[in-house]
């Protein structure tokens, strides 16, 4: 199945070769020279929340929004090699703590309503490619352990800090509390501001008994 994916991959890119949303030369979605300008945030994030790249960015920021709404899969899975590559050093401190169990790899969640919407979650997209850019027994892929409880107004929509992190109080829970106790954890997102969606996740798996549980995300 998987050589008939690549296949099949290879044979669309003969017929429709794929231009780069930065630069528009026909080579890949995202290529190399304009991977390498792609600005890296400098801007703090909230404790154990790790960013890679700078939302302001004007390639950074449309790649995230066609991966959201316009149906362009292929750009989360870049996205999730370039999260992995680019935040390996972080990678190789969570090893401290798996002690030889894998590190559980949670993309965080949205609504029912909006995936249906939507047709995926993005952030599903960005944390499986980024788990397969590890060695094969370093993550473990885990999207059935969270849930959103209840639609929220979009976070970047509210301008205020504490409206941001009261719109997201609540909005998560846990399906089975055994299965996260004394894991290691990376929740991976697409777009962090506040933090607030990261840390009341980081906040219900800790309280749940998980180890040690940190926040990636493609930009900040």
């Amino acid at each position: 199945m998987k050589i008939l994916k690549i296949l099949i991959n290879q044979f669309l890119e003969i017929l429709f070769p794929t231009k780069c949303i930065g630069c528009h030369k026909y080579e890949d979605i995202l290529c190399n020279n304009c991977i390498n300008n792609l600005k890296i945030t400098e801007r703090p994030t909230e404790d154990n929340i790790y960013a890679l790249y700078d939302y302001k960015d004007p390639i950074v920021k449309d790649a995230i929004w066609k991966l959201k709404y316009h149906h362009i899969k292929y750009l989360g899975e870049k996205l999730g090699k370039l999260l992995y590559e680019g935040l390996i050093e972080n990678i190789d401190e969570m090893k401290i703590f798996q002690q030889g169990s894998p590190i559980y790899i949670i993309p965080v969640p949205i609504s029912n309503e909006k995936k249906e919407n939507r047709g995926y979650n993005q952030s599903e997209v960005i944390a499986k490619s980024f788990c397969q850019s590890g060695n094969p027994n370093l993550f473990l892929y885990q999207n059935k352990i969270i849930i959103k409880n209840k639609n929220t107004i979009p976070q970047a929509r509210l301008t205020n800090r504490n409206k941001r992190l009261q719109n997201i109080k609540g909005a998560f829970s846990i399906i089975n509390t055994n299965i996260i106790k004394g894991k290691t954890v990376i929740i991976i997102d697409d777009v962090t501001t506040t933090g607030g969606t990261m840390l009341e996740i980081i906040k219900i798996l800790k309280k749940s008994g998980a180890k040690k549980v940190i926040g990636f995300a493609v930009a900040h």
